[in-house]
């Protein structure tokens, strides 16, 4: 990222959440609670004592804690050594309230999840020791301050501490060392120039200051930002850069949300892809307390785009803040698509469950050939949004199908009415209508007694049934199963072994589906923003599916003031060969 910055500020507070709109899609990842028990190494040294739980990380374990992933490997030699397994009792050192590591007096800098060059919290302390001299001591910038909160802290005018370090306005990046002069003679008599330079720290991945939690990752210099006009105007202008926010629920202060953090991370990855690019993206990240947006409507309408917050009741918050000109882009619940209606500058990220609905109908018929019958199972006496919206869909599609309902309390005796209804002339493909778990089971057993029939059969369904344990795998592929899913992560795709790499590399984690996602929405909209100037949203209507790592975005304007959704779907057969292989 030569010539070019990356910022991304984290205001972190309270309060952890897991998006509801992602249980249905396999998004979930254990949290980690912070042990109360405490032991006592022989030299004195005071630890936690963690049972590390199964789809934990050293990502989420060392957020919990408010340590870092190195200060956990210096503890723990074995873990670096073998990795990290479930019910591995582990040690986390006790940092003080003071944000002093009581266990360690430095912090290793090897760890793959910071970078080499970042000092320690105990080496940032002495560092501002050497610093401090007769003349002025040093002043390291939290994420809350700027150079008013700095002046008024020490008595001093703001203007001096700007003249004294050189400084050509009144903003600040956190974690900058400003040069505080301990008398005001010293800085009428300093000149202004390069002889008082602003002093920063070297970058790093991941960073706790003394008043609380604060990621941020700084390259060489900040480009200066153009205008691009937001969603309605600046068609002419061209962007150099694009100023966006992250609002989220992390909590990382008391019980972090792993999922989050997960997503918050894939972003990074994103922006840091984006800056090898030569596309700069000041970033900031807001921590969501209490269901309350944490940031006022002015500061809304400076972003180009706002991603998150998570449910849609928290858009609607979000949204009444925002102007025109600010995307606000729903990251992770599907429900959130009803606020496409009434908002222009709204956008549903994840396609939403209808969109499925539809492909698969689709597929069906397109799949369908002469001699084929399409069977659609449906389980009696239970109506469901999403069961009705299916057959919508079918009735309107003008396809002959064949309907046929049973309840789960019928089980086995229902098997040969099924069979009754099948051809052995052609292929039956089978719609089942329901994504309740019992009755999807009991309808997957039932095909795979009818193959021993040598009846064909080919099943096709909405997305949720990849997440239903109680289905064996096996018996997804004898049916040959067709689903029609808004998330697929194909392995065999070099961009994601590439991000796998460099994810596990930088994080000394594994990424889930969130990681996945912050990474595709970040990705997708940050460069179509930039590339796009003004009504950049509208540039991206239209597109034949622009396929990220685990997401397609196909994006579709609701109305002439309805906001954008996104209908990019991905097609996955589960085949004979016990493979999972993305079609589309």
């Amino acid at each position: 990222m030569k010539g070019r910055s990356l910022f991304i500020a984290a205001i972190l507070c309270l309060m952890p959440i897991v998006p509801n709109g992602l249980k249905a899609q396999e998004y979930t990842q254990t949290p980690v609670t912070v042990s109360k028990e405490k032991v006592k190494s022989s030299d004195g040294k005071v630890y936690y004592s963690h049972v590390v739980q199964e789809r934990q990380t050293l990502f989420s374990i060392s957020r919990a804690y408010g340590v870092t992933v190195d200060d956990i490997y210096a503890a723990n030699p074995e873990v670096k050594k073998n990795g990290l397994k479930k019910n591995d009792i582990i040690l986390i050192p006790v940092v003080s309230d003071s944000g002093k590591n009581t266990a360690s007096a430095s912090t290793p800098q090897s760890s793959s999840s910071q970078t080499a060059s970042s000092p320690s919290r105990n080496q940032q302390t002495a560092s501002n020791q050497q610093e401090d001299s007769e003349e002025y001591f040093i002043h390291v910038v939290k994420w809350y301050e700027d150079i008013n909160d700095i002046a008024a802290k020490y008595g001093i005018p703001a203007e001096y501490i700007i003249r004294y370090n050189g400084l050509k306005s009144n903003k600040v990046k956190s974690r900058t060392k400003l040069k505080i002069p301990r008398e005001r003679r010293i800085i009428e008599t300093t000149p202004v120039a390069e002889e008082n330079p602003v002093v920063e720290e070297n970058p790093s991945q991941e960073v706790s200051s003394d008043e609380g939690p604060v990621i941020e990752t700084i390259s060489e210099e900040q480009m200066e930002e153009q205008d691009g006009g937001g969603l309605f105007g600046g068609l002419f202008t061209r962007r150099t850069s694009v100023n966006a926010a992250l609002i989220m629920p992390l909590g990382a202060s008391g019980k972090p949300s792993a999922n989050n953090f997960d997503f918050y991370s894939g972003v990074l990855m994103a922006l840091r892809d984006l800056g090898n690019e030569g596309i700069t993206t000041d970033l900031s990240v807001y921590d969501m307390v209490g269901g309350n947006i944490p940031v006022g409507a002015d500061k809304m309408s400076d972003f180009d785009m706002v991603i998150g917050p998570v449910a849609p009741d928290d858009l609607k918050k979000a949204l009444a803040l925002s102007t025109k000109k600010t995307a606000v882009i729903s990251p992770l619940d599907q429900r959130a698509v009803s606020l496409t209606g009434s908002n222009a500058n709204f956008i549903q990220a994840p396609a939403p469950y209808d969109a499925q609905y539809e492909d698969i109908v689709k597929w069906i018929r397109s799949d369908r050939r002469s001699g084929d019958k399409v069977i659609v199972i449906s389980e009696k006496g239970r109506v469901t949004e999403a069961s009705t919206a299916i057959d919508s869909l079918v009735k309107r599609s003008g396809m002959d199908y064949t309907p046929f309902e049973y309840s789960i309390i019928e089980g086995r005796n229902i098997l040969g009415s099924m069979r009754n209804v099948m051809t052995t002339e052609g292929t039956n493909r089978v719609l089942v209508n329901s994504e309740r778990e019992a009755f999807v089971f009991d309808v997957v057993r039932n095909l795979n007694l009818i193959l021993h029939n040598r009846i064909d059969v080919v099943l096709y369904s909405p997305a949720r049934i990849r997440s239903f344990d109680t289905i064996d795998i096996e018996h997804l592929h004898n049916v040959n199963l067709h689903v029609s899913t808004s998330y697929f992560i194909d392995y065999e795709d070099a961009r994601v072994r590439k991000f796998l790499s460099e994810y596990r590399a930088l994080f000394g984690a594994e990424p889930t589906q969130f990681s996945f996602q912050g990474y595709d929405v970040a990705y997708f909209f940050t460069k179509g923003c930039l590339n796009g100037g003004g009504q950049w949203v509208d540039k991206l209507t239209g597109r034949n599916g622009e396929r990220m790592l685990q997401s397609d975005f196909m994006l579709t304007k609701e109305g002439l003031f309805g906001g954008y959704v996104n209908e990019g779907i991905r097609r996955v057969i589960y085949d004979t060969d016990f493979k999972q292989k993305l079609i589309k």
